[in-house]
C-alpha cells in the first residue's frame, strides 16, 4: 500500500473510500498499485474533495484500460467523446432539459432502474467513474449493489443452478419496459444483444451474478420464467447488506465495477433542480469467464 493512501471501509455497507490522493496528479505507480489492489477487494472506491478537468478524469480514467466512445456529440463532454454528460442540463444552452423530451425521458428512466453500464456489448466494460460537478440540493444521489456478496449468499445448490445459465442482454429491453419506442434499426444494430453467463468468474476466482435492466431473457426459458428469476436475483443482489448510497457532492469521484456492482440513479427534481456528472467507461476486451466448477 502506497503510504500516502488510506483506504476506509463503508460501515455497513458495500466498497470504500479512498483519502490521499490527488486524481489530478499523475499516480505514481506504487499509488496506482494500491487503487488496483484496493479496487479488486472492495470493487466500489469513492474519491471525495477532487477538483478534475474533463481531461484530468480522462487521464486518471484511461490508466486502468481504453476507453469506450459516446458516438451522439450532444452527450459528449467538453469535446471528449469517451466523456459522457449524465445530467438534466442542455448542453448548448444550459437550461433544464423539458421533462417530456424524449431522449432525456429515455435516459432518465433507464438510469433509474438498476442496471450495467454496456452489460449489452459483446465485450462487457470493466468500470465506470462518474464525476459529480452540479449536483442537487436534495435527492439525486447513486445507489450501488454488489452482485459478488449476493452471489456468495446463495445456498450452494443454487449456486451450481444459476452456473449453468447463460443471459441475454439487450439495450432494447429497458426500452420495452418502460414502454418507450425502440430505436431506430440502423441504431439497433449497432448493439445487437449479447449472450454472457449469468454467473461470471472473476481473475481473482470470485463469482458475481451479471444482471441488470439490460438483461432480456435466458436461453432455454421463456420469457415469463426468465423475468421471474431476473427479478428474483435482482431483489437479493439490491438487500440493503450489499448496497451503498452515495450522496452526491460536487468533487466526488465514484469508481465501481461494471461486471458485479449494479447501480440506479435515485430521483430527484428533474425541473427545478440542476444536476451534471460526467462519466467515463473502461471498455472491456473479452468474453465473460463462465463457471466451469464452483471452487
Amino acid at each position: 500500500m502506497s503510504p500516502e493512501i488510506r483506504i476506509h471501509t463503508h460501515e455497513g455497507a458495500i466498497g470504500a473510500a479512498v483519502t490521499g490522493l490527488d486524481l489530478s496528479r499523475e499516480m505514481s505507480a506504487a499509488a496506482f498499485d494500491s487503487i488496483m489492489e484496493a479496487f479488486e477487494k472492495y470493487r466500489l472506491l469513492v474519491f471525495r474533495n477532487q477538483s478534475l478537468t474533463t481531461e484530468q478524469h480522462v487521464a486518471f480514467s484511461q490508466r486502468f484500460g481504453e476507453l469506450e466512445d459516446f458516438p451522439d456529440p450532444k452527450d459528449q463532454a467538453d469535446g471528449f467523446k469517451t466523456v459522457l454528460r449524465v445530467t438534466n442540463i442542455r448542453k448548448d444552452t444550459g437550461d433544464i432539459k423539458p421533462i417530456d423530451d424524449p431522449g432525456h425521458k429515455s435516459f432518465t428512466l433507464g438510469t433509474s432502474a438498476w442496471h450495467i453500464d454496456s452489460s449489452f456489448r459483446t465485450y462487457p466494460s470493466r468500470a465506470s467513474a462518474l464525476y459529480a460537478i452540479e449536483v442537487p440540493a436534495e435527492g439525486g444521489g447513486t445507489m450501488f449493489a454488489d452482485t459478488t456478496l449476493a452471489f456468495q449468499a446463495l445456498p450452494r445448490e443454487r449456486q451450481a443452478e444459476l452456473s449453468k445459465l447463460t443471459v441475454i442482454h439487450d439495450f432494447e429491453e429497458t426500452r420495452r419496459r418502460h414502454g418507450l419506442p425502440p430505436r431506430p434499426p440502423e441504431v439497433r444494430a449497432t448493439t445487437p444483444p449479447a449472450r454472457h453467463p449469468l454467473v461470471a468468474r472473476r481473475p481473482n476466482g470470485m463469482c458475481a451474478l451479471f444482471i441488470g435492466s439490460h438483461a432480456a431473457g435466458i436461453d432455454g426459458m421463456s420469457y415469463e420464467e426468465a423475468r421471474s428469476l431476473l427479478d428474483e436475483l435482482e431483489a437479493v443482489a439490491t438487500r440493503p447488506e450489499f448496497t451503498y448510497t452515495h450522496s452526491w457532492t460536487a468533487g466526488d469521484l465514484v469508481f465501481f465495477d461494471n461486471i458485479s456492482v449494479l447501480h440506479q440513479a435515485m430521483p430527484y427534481d428533474l425541473t427545478g433542480a440542476r444536476r451534471l456528472l460526467h462519466r467515463t467507461t473502461i471498455a472491456g476486451n473479452e468474453s465473460l469467464n463462465a463457471v466451469e466448477t464452483l471452487g
